[in-house]
């Protein structure tokens, strides 16, 4: 996954770039990103200043990878629980209730540990590919899609 924008703060002595990212105006037709319009800002260590334009990428798989974990081990936690809930609660509705919210919690449980462990792995954090002192042309961005 790749991201183009502007560095708004740069704090020297932590080397932390504050970057404000949005779609590039070229973009808005081509329809590889579904057509979504967003804004965002993202703080990573970078070698940068104040109103460089950069490129941020994430690694190859990382974005489908960390959303498949976010959404997947709370389900099974919740499914899990619900199963063993129901059983245990001799086939009850309560039973299966209080087990589903037993299950999400341990899911959600689990995916705070992950996270943690994530966040140490560098090979799971965005980077800056390149910085630009000006905003660059659409040609020398790219953005993975069809041209318009």
């Amino acid at each position: 996954m790749t991201k183009f924008g502007r560095v708004t703060a740069f704090d020297a002595s932590s080397g932390m770039a504050t970057i404000v990212y949005e779609r590039p105006q070229a973009c808005e037709k081509c329809g590889a990103c579904s057509g979504r319009g967003y804004t965002g800002t993202l703080v990573i260590q970078a070698h940068c200043a104040v109103g460089d334009w950069v490129r941020v990428e994430l690694p190859d798989g990382r974005f489908l990878g960390a959303s498949a974990l976010a959404y997947v081990l709370p389900l099974c936690g919740l499914l899990a629980g619900l199963g063993l809930g129901w059983a245990l609660g001799g086939g009850g509705d309560l039973g299966a209730l209080a087990g589903a919210a037993a299950g999400l919690g341990l899911g959600a449980l689990g995916l705070r540990a992950a996270d943690r462990r994530i966040r140490q792995n560098p090979a799971w954090q965005p980077r800056v590919a390149a910085v630009y002192p000006t905003k660059p042309d659409q040609d020398l961005i790219g953005c993975g899609g069809q041209k318009p």
